[in-house]
């Protein structure tokens, strides 16, 4: 009911997140708790920490550079792509640095499109220590125990004169944890390849249990047979049913299926096309047009009631009965709810992002094919203990990998596709790992992806595409012709996929 949506956390989620550390805290210390001295509500080796302090390490530590270097080229590939310098400035010291244009800087952070930054707080978070944590908190509390000690543990020095002339010290910013730190930083997450988690179950065998009465008493039975649990959605709620209209052509492998709907202000020009009945069409389209071409206008509760009353104008003065729904036509890939009784005829949609598999064909000259598997297929084939996709297509190619949503793939470059040159994953390059795409989503033969630290775009539906994600990479080579699928373990270790 809000207005607005807040950009900052509001008061109960404060007090959940406030709640949920304290509660971690007791979970953790059980887990690295000494056997002596260490008798507290929270064991000494947990460190509570805050975004201050870690915001104030990253700076003193050279990180917000760091991370200005890495995300830099998204944003002079933005300027590029608008012809303008508009998401890239100077600061004081003279170096470019990625930023954005005014009217788009609301919520922005910079910070929060690429994923890795998860691995640089993490960084932080290891290497700050329990000294760094109390003269922060001092400080922020503006306690009078300025810790001198700690002050001079932590921080570098830098002379100056006071007004007598005498030569004192001033603390100043944080000492780094070892010399070559921010250099290393740097080069490690520019190596970074980031992966993904995933949820590909789709059936599973099912344990049910029901009451019965037996001897006067209530009891547990475990139904008997194979019982199999779907874990996707497996279509839309929208129901179709099967038409012909001779006046259509259906391409090959699709379908002709119509909607009944309710007539409202969606219904513009294009959608009064799809009606599958042409006098109704024609009704409408001659009402549309003596309303200037304004759905919102002709087909609001007061257009239609005014259509209904005057529906032999539109008609060519024949009277026709009132309209307030039309079935509407679409040419697509559904498929039949079951086999039997009047479900045979009732057609669905698959729901959005239950695609979970694309198979990647090769025939005998190399010329790879693609084909999306419907989640209806991949459903029965395991119920018949086969692999999700088939080994060969129509056409009889070999089925070469297969892709599901989250997926790695590795986009080789021209040379390394003509001189066949073997590909060494385990020692990729910083600039080979910059060609890692992440699978996204895919329908029919279309495939889409989005590098691999990518975590949101820079401008909405403008950065890669109007979808936000690309059949293409960068250099404009089309992913699904050339790419390698790849494996990345949980110690980060690459391999090709068998």
């Amino acid at each position: 009911m809000l207005e607005d949506i807040p950009e900052t956390m509001i008061n109960r989620q404060m007090n959940d997140t406030r709640y949920i550390s304290k509660f971690i805290m007791s979970v953790l210390s059980n887990i690295v708790r000494e056997d002596t001295n260490d008798d507290g509500v929270n064991s000494k080796n947990i460190i509570p920490s805050n975004g201050k302090i870690t915001t104030q390490l990253k700076q003193d530590w050279g990180l917000n550079d760091v991370w200005n270097a890495l995300i830099l080229p998204r944003f002079e590939r933005m300027n590029a792509l608008t012809n303008s310098q508009d998401f890239t400035s100077k600061n004081t010291n003279g170096k470019i640095i990625p930023t954005v244009p005014l009217e788009l800087s609301k919520g922005f952070q910079k910070k929060r499109i690429d994923h890795r930054h998860h691995a640089m707080d993490a960084l932080v978070i290891a290497c700050a220590t329990r000294d760094h944590v109390n003269l922060l908190n001092n400080q922020s509390a503006k306690s009078d125990n300025s810790r001198y000690d700690l002050q001079n543990k932590l921080r570098n020095k830098e002379k100056w004169k006071d007004n007598n002339g005498n030569q004192r010290d001033k603390f100043t910013t944080f000492k780094k944890p070892w010399d070559n730190f921010t250099a290393e930083a740097k080069n490690e997450l520019e190596k970074m390849v980031v992966s993904f988690k995933q949820n590909l179950r789709v059936i599973n065998k099912a344990t049910n249990h029901y009451e019965k009465i037996e001897n006067g008493k209530k009891v547990s039975k475990k139904q008997e047979g194979i019982n199999w649990a779907i874990r996707k959605p497996m279509h839309k709620d929208t129901v179709s049913g099967k038409i012909e209209l001779p006046r259509i052509k259906v391409p090959k492998g699709k379908i002709l299926t119509a909607t009944r709907k309710s007539i409202d202000t969606s219904f513009d020009l294009k959608t009064i096309e799809s009606i599958t009945d042409t006098g109704i069409q024609k009704i409408l389209k001659n009402y549309l047009k003596a309303k200037d071409n304004k759905p919102e206008l002709a087909f609001s509760p007061e257009g239609l009631e005014d259509l209904n009353k005057n529906i032999a104008l539109y008609n060519d003065g024949k009277p026709h009965q009132p309209i307030y729904k039309a079935r509407i036509f679409e040419i697509g890939s559904k498929f039949p709810i079951g086999q039997t009784g009047n479900k045979k005829d009732k057609y669905v949609e698959a729901a959005k992002g239950t695609n979970l598999f694309f198979a990647v064909f090769q025939n005998e000259n190399g010329k790879r094919s693609f084909e999306t598997i419907p989640l209806n297929e991949v459903i029965e084939r395991q119920k018949q203990g086969l692999s999700s996709v088939p080994d060969k297509n129509e056409k009889q190619d070999v089925l070469l990998f297969h892709l599901s949503p989250n997926d790695l793939v590795y986009v080789p470059t021209q040379e390394e596709l003509t001189s066949n040159a073997k590909i060494d994953f385990s020692n990729l390059t910083p600039e080979q790992k910059n060609r890692i795409y992440k699978t996204v989503s895919f329908s029919g033969f279309q495939c889409f992806f989005v590098r691999n630290d990518v975590a949101t775009s820079i401008v909405n539906k403008s950065e890669f595409s109007s979808l936000n994600k690309m059949e293409k990479s960068i250099e404009r080579i089309m992913v699904k012709d050339v790419c390698i699928k790849i494996i990345v373990d949980r110690l980060g270790n690459i391999s090709k996929a068998e």
